[in-house]
């Protein structure tokens, strides 16, 4: 979502003051922008994981059902194919 709001200059330091500075209910005293060495970079746009990381299994939905972790799960876990039905994967 990130992505397609941005349409400043910096749409980074857009989003940062966004989320630091002016969004209602936010308390920021200083007025600053976490930047600290420990923080992870944040990157000019926002990535899925598949394109940043090595992902070997992928449970479908944004969260996905329980019914479909659930059952993901105990396939990893019992050494079967993992074979979820039309029902679990469907988004209409």
């Amino acid at each position: 979502m990130r992505n397609a709001i941005m349409h400043s200059k910096d749409p980074l330091r857009e989003c940062l003051e966004v989320a630091y500075l002016d969004s209602p209910g936010v308390y920021n005293s200083s007025n600053d922008i976490p930047n600290d060495p420990a923080l992870p970079l944040i990157l000019d746009k926002v990535y899925t994981c598949a394109e940043v990381v090595k992902i070997d299994y992928q449970i479908p939905g944004c969260p996905p059902s329980g019914d479909t972790f659930w059952q993901t799960m105990t396939a990893l876990v019992n050494g079967t194919p993992i074979d979820l039905p039309y029902g679990l994967i469907k988004y209409d």
